[in-house]
C-alpha cells in the first residue's frame, strides 16, 4: 500500500502563488514586446506606470484631481527609472 500525504494551501498561498504566475506571464509579454528580459517586478512598474497614464489621460475630473493623477504618473515613471527600465 503506497501512503500519500496531502497538504492543503492556505488561501493566502494560494493567492500568492497566482499572483506570481501572472507576472511571470507580464513579464513575458513584455520581454517580448521590448525585446530585453523583464524580470517580473519590472513588468509589475510597468503595469503600474500603464495605469496611471489611463487614469492621467483619460478621467474626467477637477484640476486638482487630474493634477494629483499627473504627479501620481510621473512617480510611476520615477518609479521605473529608478528600477533599470528604459
Amino acid at each position: 500500500m503506497k501512503k500519500e500525504i496531502t497538504t492543503s494551501m492556505s488561501f493566502g498561498m494560494k493567492a500568492k502563488l497566482y499572483i506570481q504566475s501572472v507576472g511571470e506571464g507580464l513579464a513575458n509579454i513584455y520581454s517580448q514586446l521590448l525585446e530585453e528580459r523583464i524580470n517580473v517586478t519590472q513588468a509589475w512598474k510597468i503595469l503600474h506606470a500603464s495605469v496611471a497614464f489611463c487614469f492621467a489621460v483619460f478621467s474626467w475630473c477637477s484640476v486638482l484631481v487630474h493634477l494629483l493623477l499627473i504627479a501620481w504618473f510621473a512617480f510611476t515613471l520615477w518609479d521605473c527609472k529608478r528600477a533599470g527600465i528604459k
